[in-house]
């Protein structure tokens, strides 16, 4: 591994590592008898802030805001003190929550139901308001259909322009795709660039452009995508070229060849075999098997690689994806069958 370090990275990569929450902590709160429990946890940690806020009436999409805007906030002020090639790695992946927004204005328009008054109620105005882009949205929200979208993003040279006019070809030649093919396609807007930041910032971004390929693969064969509309769809890196080839084969033989792999292996040794078993349970193994990376990252390259710098970034993203997800559980009082099979998959 080529090591790059810089001395302002350090200190804002050392505050990331020491705010993330446990495994153990993590663990615990999987098994917590009642939300109470579960905000009792969340107080010791570095989620304190947002703990009460939350009460055993608040469901989980107002729960999942209130943590994921609380990470969306930190993560971008950090990125912003950067140095100039690290703050620019670190800002476009954190436009991944604009696109979020953007992804549900197109799935308005896609879908016929699109009004500006329903965007302004789906859109996640704190993401933009954490980003300092709040005008961005307000300036598609004038167009009234996915055309329009794509000049207007056009005009802005957002990042996701030209993957947003790719997904409509897509569509095109492929009609009663339209809502997989527009979220995939946007999700690449903000990764695909990734790859090609200066280096070692590739070294995170390969991981996780082989957790999309296999993502988008593996979701292919469950919702019965056409071959030419999975292939159009994923990153042709890493093990999307080999996944791209494969993709014409039986489930059993590409989950089979996906054993080799940390994230995909991780689920089936846990004794999940069936396809709808391992893409629910891909994002937890991905989490597990991600955090272990970007401790090998940091250990390598230590706090003032800018490798580092984007490692902690996503793996924090990560985490309060899965305490979302943890809340979820506890507050819809899941059995604990199903709490059993997401701590494996953490422990593993």
């Amino acid at each position: 591994m080529w090591v790059v370090r810089n001395p302002y990275i350090g200190p804002r990569v050392r505050g990331v590592k020491a705010r993330l929450i446990s495994m153990d902590q993590l663990r615990n709160m999987i098994f917590s008898t009642s939300v109470d429990d579960f905000l009792s946890l969340l107080a010791q940690t570095s989620y304190r802030g947002i703990a009460d806020k939350i009460t055993r009436e608040t469901p989980p999409e107002v729960a999942s805001e209130l943590i994921q805007g609380l990470v969306v906030n930190e993560l971008w002020g950090m990125a912003s003190t950067m140095p100039v090639e690290v703050k620019d790695a670190l800002k476009t992946y954190l436009l991944k929550y604009e696109i979020e927004n953007i992804k549900a204005v197109v799935r308005l328009m896609v879908s016929g139901q699109f009004s500006r008054e329903r965007a302004e109620k789906v859109i996640r105005w704190y993401f933009e308001d954490a980003l300092g882009r709040r005008f961005i949205l307000v300036d598609l929200l004038n167009a009234s259909n996915v055309d329009e979208l794509a000049s207007r993003l056009a005009a802005l040279r957002h990042q996701s322009h030209e993957y947003l006019l790719k997904a409509m070809d897509i569509a095109r030649n492929n009609p009663g795709f339209d809502e997989v093919i527009f979220e995939t396609m946007l999700d690449r807007s903000w990764l695909e660039p990734l790859l090609k930041a200066a280096d070692p910032i590739p070294q995170v971004s390969s991981f996780m452009v082989d957790f999309f390929n296999i993502n988008v693969a593996l979701r292919s064969k469950l919702w019965n995508l056409p071959v030419q509309v999975s292939r159009a769809l994923m990153i042709s890196s890493g093990i999307g070229v080999e996944l791209e080839r494969r993709l014409q084969e039986d489930t059993p033989r590409i989950l089979e060849y996906l054993a080799g792999d940390p994230i995909v292996s991780r689920i089936l040794s846990s004794g999940f075999n069936e396809l709808s078993d391992v893409v629910r349970y891909l994002h937890v193994s991905y989490f597990t098997t991600y955090r272990r990376f970007a401790s090998t990252i940091l250990n390598m390259g230590t706090e003032f690689s800018p490798a580092s710098a984007l490692a902690m970034v996503h793996l924090r993203d990560l985490e309060a994806q899965v305490l979302s997800s943890i809340y979820n559980i506890v507050w819809s009082n899941a059995p604990r069958s199903i709490r059993e099979k997401m701590y494996l998959l953490l422990i593993s």
